[in-house]
């Protein structure tokens, strides 16, 4: 009776040994573990990496400034329109002396207005390409991260005060090192080609 299962034997060892070449052969390019999750609080990258603090510095400091100008022109129309009222109030003053004067300071005003709502929108453009600049940056760095260390999917941390993961393995947190590797790849932001 041996004798008849003997080829059958021969047939599932031979079976066994090459499933089990095929399990160490194929191992190390088989996951059996399901993804592989890293998270990164884009929150703190947006606040601590140094491209963005350069940037918000860049923007107060123009804003700053742009504001200044603007209280030393306001200053002047305001010397000039105290000048007008002045000269109304004045009896051998002429009305059409004056109209033109306040007509002049009119288009003055008008043309100012104009000019610092046209600076403030080019503040406002050159700070939202930088700022994509640096968010482009920013992607192609978690994008190389994560193919350089095999991680399948990235979660954002923090949303709008909301934590995503609750709990999690300190290892699994990659912020500290996009941060760096994105002040790294941008040291400065003036460098930045637009």
């Amino acid at each position: 009776m041996f004798k008849r299962f003997t080829p059958y034997v021969f047939h599932v060892v031979l079976a066994v040994i090459t499933v089990t070449a095929a399990y160490f052969v194929l191992k190390p390019n088989y996951k059996t573990t399901g993804l592989t999750i890293g998270l990164v609080n884009m929150e703190r990258v947006r606040s601590q990496a140094e491209p963005f603090q350069q940037l918000h510095k860049q923007d107060f400091d123009a804003l700053a400034k742009a504001k200044e100008h603007l209280e030393v022109l306001e200053k002047s129309m305001r010397k000039e329109y105290d000048e007008l009222q002045s000269l109304q109030q004045k009896k051998h003053a002429k009305a059409e002396e004056l109209a033109k004067r306040k007509s002049a300071l009119d288009i003055k005003v008008a043309e100012l207005d104009q000019h610092f709502h046209h600076e403030r929108e080019s503040i406002k453009q050159k700070f939202e390409r930088t700022a994509l600049a640096i968010e482009s940056e920013l992607e192609s760095i978690i994008r190389n991260f994560s193919k350089k260390y095999k991680i399948d999917l990235f979660l954002n941390t923090a949303t709008n005060d909301q934590r995503i993961a609750l709990v999690a393995d300190d290892s699994l947190n990659h912020t500290d090192a996009i941060i760096k590797l994105l002040n790294k790849r941008i040291p400065n932001i003036q460098e930045i080609k637009e």
